[in-house]
């Protein structure tokens, strides 16, 4: 008897521990994020998307911001007219386009 509330103690560590582990740095980086665009730190994805379309034309595939050792950098994923797919690199602060790859 003793053994089994063993046992089932440690499964439940065990699975509390695996519960935890992931889902939990997902959320400080989605928070921090958020928490960065209300403050007015970083600009707002909508903000973001219009500078990119005014220079490129295209369908987003996928956005992302990113946090660069303090300075947070959008990365835009576009596919143009003619089938290229190009990563844009956006300053989140400024909105100013630093990199282009695939162009």
């Amino acid at each position: 008897m003793r053994r089994q509330f063993l046992r089932m103690g440690l499964s439940c560590l065990v699975a509390l521990l695996l519960l935890g582990a992931g889902p939990v740095r997902a959320d400080s980086d989605q928070d921090r994020a958020r928490a960065a665009v209300e403050s007015g730190e970083v600009k707002p994805l909508g903000a973001i998307l219009k500078a990119v379309r005014q220079r490129y034309k295209g369908q987003v595939l996928d956005t992302q911001l990113l946090d660069m050792g303090g300075r947070w950098i959008y990365r835009v994923r576009l596919l143009t007219k003619d089938g290229k797919a190009l990563d844009i690199g956006v300053d989140g602060r400024s909105g100013q386009i630093l990199d282009v790859q695939g162009d």
